[in-house]
């Protein structure tokens, strides 16, 4: 029993050691890099540093949230002096598409348009049947900078 409840406890330090990430610290990437469908994958599983600017709150009208992320808060940010894209089909103009966690969502409520901001967080990357669709940015940390 004593074997037993070692080589158990063994495994689970072992995991905890071992089983990390691997994930360097958050390093300040390109905006457009990250935001690129070419490119997007690459940051899926390890944070990265962006600097954005809020373009504002929401998701398009009449189109579906992916459902890994629905449950999240949408903003959205443009690179630095960009003016937003038209979005497919209703020409809407749009920036980019973030999500950060309800319980941190305080953090994006107050902010303006034009509001300069540093994000770290990962990409998120919706496939309808191997087709890419859009590249979201998974929010972990935000701080607004001058």
């Amino acid at each position: 029993m004593k074997k037993i409840f070692l080589g158990l406890a063994l495994t689970i330090i072992t995991t905890i050691l071992y089983g990390q990430t691997g994930c360097p610290e958050p390093k300040e990437e390109n905006y457009k890099k990250v935001m690129s469908s070419a490119f997007a994958k690459e940051y899926e599983k390890c944070p990265v540093i962006i600097e954005a600017e809020y373009f504002g709150e929401g998701y398009l009208k009449n189109y579906r949230k992916p459902s890994k992320i629905q449950k999240m808060y949408f903003f959205q940010c443009v690179n630095i002096g960009d003016n937003g894209k038209p979005a497919p089909v209703t020409n809407e103009i749009s920036g980019d598409f973030f999500v950060i966690d309800k319980s941190k969502a305080d953090k994006v409520l107050d902010l303006k348009k034009g509001d300069k901001l540093q994000l770290t967080g990962t990409t998120f990357t919706q496939n309808f049947w191997g087709t890419e669709l859009s590249t979201f940015f998974i929010v972990s940390e935000l701080k607004k900078i001058e």
